[in-house]
């Protein structure tokens, strides 16, 4: 279960609570009223961001009027940094706020020198306030480009901020790897900078990572060290945070007393700083418990408490979730045909977000209750969809922790560069100073830098084992989760081997999407990555699952047809391009479509080897490229 509310909430705190200033704190600091000058300016600027600019709108603003009190006349850098500053601070209007983020960061980027700095904290401000449920891919593109900012300012703690706010986001956003490889760099950066209560959020970003990837004894491991923490128990927003998700984490795993202990913690909480809205997602994690754990009467009571909090505080809360949870403890109760209802709207609003891991907890309910109305062919069909969502949330899961591998080893490679680097560079100067105390000294000082070579000799052995292991991983497109070129090309090679083996026909099909260059100019990288997706999803659900398909290059697929002949490969690559054809990408952005052009060939006896019979499958790709596009032509075609 995800939290909207307070996680948002800690997002807009997390872009205007820390920031590096080159200007010490002033004695007193924000808390004065000295006169508009720009030291007086610079030192509160850095307290403010430091201290943050408090959790609710009301607490916000006698901190903005301050602060921007002391911006001096006429100082136009000085009034960007204080906007770029309290761009992010709570607003009760998200669609003002955004507004007023794409105003200010049009503004900032027309300037002659627009300041690297500035330019991160609007791109987060605007990451936070755009519409995450609609618009995901466009949240993390700009989280992805205030990080580049920060990268470009050379300021090690804004750094360090960006990254665990982006390791937060891409959690939200099921980018579990990358939310961990984020979270932990940032606790590398902060850890050395003596930065404790920002590092207390890193902590507690990847205890969440680490949970929604399915780690559970990590994820425990981190949640239970960032509660402990002095800054994580002296700010309730964060302290409720992470006893929900030690509430989830229990339920998952079925420690159902423990998830109520911990709920009922966040529940004081949120009750004794009035927070409706905070109160309304904690009891419906709490009705969820109660649920799983036996007491659908009980998880009903506490469904309608957060339902009436939801709607005191003005936040929608989330109706899909709340249909599931209502919809199980009805089909508990023996309530069915109320319960139906729920589990389909539940169902059908998960199936439009293609969200695999909410639809697998949904559709084994409804599989049930379709049993007990004798409805044996749509309980049936439910459980076929479950095993595909299933099977397509665990490749999105070892997705993730392939690309979460991927990235431990670059690090621990430079790390291992970095120890020999400097292990030589000590082992140089202890030779000198051999050298100039006593030659009998240089023996002993050879002795040494021999077993220091061999200490790195094994180090460097251990690592290439573990390189050789992780290689082993880097089978799968982190991207689209298909076959990458490496792993198509082996497959095919193996498909090709057993087809000319047993005289079974074989086919390839080259498959390109159209005119993707124009996607990219037009809506950006971000989107052209979801369009891969969502065209490689299309290309892969068109397969026989003895088939395989491949990404080969940038918007280039390759699928094997096994046993196929050409005929039968010209009537799926018909269905495969239809398919694309037909895909809906509106949420994407706009307005937007795409098609493919295909190209088949089935392997002849005059074929050497499978990289012929791709050839001259790309040859029959170019012709249909050269014939209009959105097309299938076959190599046997004249």
């Amino acid at each position: 279960m995800q939290r909207l509310g307070t996680i948002a909430l800690l997002l807009a705190l997390l872009a205007v609570c820390r920031l590096h200033a080159a200007t010490p704190a002033a004695e007193g600091g924000f808390a004065g009223a000295p006169a508009a000058d720009a030291a007086a300016f610079d030192a509160a600027f850095e307290q403010s961001l430091r201290e943050g600019l408090g959790g609710t709108p009301a607490e916000a603003a006698p901190l903005i009027a301050r602060l921007r009190a002391l911006v001096p006349d006429g100082d136009r850098f000085r009034l960007r940094r204080f906007e770029a500053a309290t761009c992010s601070a709570p607003r009760a209007n998200r669609r003002e706020a955004l507004r007023h983020a794409e105003t200010l960061l049009a503004a900032e980027r027309a300037e002659a020198a627009p300041d690297p700095t500035n330019l991160a904290l609007l791109y987060l401000c605007r990451g936070i306030y755009r519409p995450g449920n609609s618009e995901p891919g466009l949240v993390l593109a700009d989280y992805d480009l205030a990080v580049e900012q920060a990268r470009e300012s050379g300021n090690t703690l804004l750094l360090g901020t960006l990254l665990s706010a982006r390791a937060g986001a891409q959690s939200m956003n099921d980018a579990f790897g990358r939310a961990l490889s984020d979270a932990l760099e940032a606790q590398r950066l902060l850890e050395a900078l003596g930065e404790d209560a920002l590092n207390a959020i890193v902590l507690q970003n990847a205890g969440i990572a680490y949970r929604r990837m399915g780690e559970y004894g990590q994820a425990e491991e981190y949640l239970l060290r960032s509660l402990a923490l002095p800054e994580i128990q002296g700010n309730w927003v964060y302290r409720l945070i992470t006893l929900l998700q030690l509430g989830y984490l229990f339920e998952e795993t079925d420690r159902f007393a423990d998830a109520r202990r911990v709920i009922g913690e966040a529940l004081e909480l949120c009750t004794a700083n009035e927070s409706r809205s905070d109160c309304g997602y904690a009891r419906l994690a709490l009705a969820s418990v109660e649920t799983r754990a036996g007491a659908p009467q009980r998880a009903l009571g506490v469904l309608s408490q957060a339902e009436a909090d939801f709607e005191a505080s003005g936040d929608p809360g989330d109706p899909s979730m709340v249909a599931l949870i209502r919809g199980q403890a009805l089909a508990r109760l023996g309530r069915v045909q109320e319960a139906l209802p729920l589990l389909d709207a539940a169902i059908a609003a998960w199936e439009a977000e293609s969200n695999a891991r909410y639809l697998a907890l949904a559709l084994p309910e409804r599989s049930r209750l379709y049993e007990r109305l004798g409805r044996d062919r749509e309980a049936l069909a439910d459980l076929h969809r479950f095993v595909e969502v299933h099977e397509q949330d665990f490749r999105q899961r070892s997705a993730q922790r392939t690309e979460f591998m991927r990235e431990q080893f670059d690090a621990s490679r430079r790390e291992i560069e970095n120890a020999e680097l400097r292990a030589r560079e000590a082992a140089r100067l202890k030779e000198i100073s051999a050298l100039e105390t006593a030659r009998r000294w240089q023996g002993v000082a050879l002795v040494l830098g021999g077993l220091l070579l061999l200490v790195l000799a094994g180090l460097m052995a251990r690592q290439l084992a573990r390189m050789r292991r992780l290689r082993l991983l880097a089978l799968t497109d982190p991207l689209t989760g298909l076959a990458n070129r490496r792993q198509t090309e082996y497959r095919g090679a193996e498909a090709f081997r057993l087809a000319r083996a047993s005289g079974q026909p074989f086919s390839v099909l080259a498959i390109d999407i159209d005119h993707f260059k124009r996607v990219n100019d037009t809506f950006g990288h971000a989107v052209g990555d979801l369009v891969l997706q969502r065209v490689g999803r299309e290309c892969q659900r068109t397969l026989r699952r003895l088939d395989l398909m491949g990404r080969i290059g940038g918007e280039e697929f390759c699928g094997l047809l096994t046993e196929t002949a050409n005929e039968a490969a010209l009537q799926v690559a018909g269905r495969l391009r239809a398919g694309v054809e037909a895909l809906d990408l509106g949420d994407v952005a706009p307005g937007l479509r795409v098609t493919v052009s295909v190209g088949v060939a089935q392997a002849r006896a005059t074929d050497a080897d499978f990289a012929a019979v791709l050839a001259r499958a790309d040859a029959a790709l170019y012709r249909a490229k050269q014939e209009g596009r959105n097309r299938v032509v076959s190599d046997e075609t004249t």
